[in-house]
């Protein structure tokens, strides 16, 4: 885990106003049914999104929402600020934080380090898709009831 609260103030986020940080499988839960019930909690709040490498490859991860396209379930967006970014940092307390975020290395030129790739994320959601999708499905169920 890499926190550096006094760069990441002087850089004012530049790389979460770039793209929101990766999330992976463990920080949804450690059991199979915990991760599906806090993905569908998540999804349901429009403020979480499944991206993607390569959807024929089936390389999928998740990651916050980008501003503006909050409730966008799916979304493939190159680049954009992410949802938790606020003007005094992340809204996230750091237990809550996506792995991508707690492995981003400010150093002093204003840069980051990415410690996880995109790719590394789709290896281990891979292992989680019928979770991933089942979730999607759930969260977009539309109650009826009047």
């Amino acid at each position: 885990m890499f926190l550096n609260g006094e760069l990441c103030k002087k850089c004012g986020g530049k790389c979460c106003k770039y793209y929101p940080g990766i999330a992976l499988p463990k920080d949804f839960g450690n059991s199979r049914k915990e991760i599906l019930n806090n993905l569908i909690r998540v999804f349901k709040s429009g403020l979480w999104t499944i991206d993607w490498i390569d959807r024929k490859k089936d390389l999928y991860f998740v990651r916050p929402s980008i501003k503006g396209y909050e409730d966008v379930l799916f979304d493939h967006s190159i680049q954009g600020e992410c949802v938790f970014l606020t003007k005094n940092g992340c809204s996230l307390p750091i237990e809550r934080r996506p792995t991508g975020c707690l492995l981003l290395e400010p150093i002093e030129n204003g840069k980051c380090v990415p410690h996880i790739s995109k790719a590394e994320a789709s290896k281990e959601w891979k292992n989680y898709l019928d979770l991933l999708f089942d979730a999607a499905v759930e969260a977009q169920k539309i109650n009826f009831e009047f």
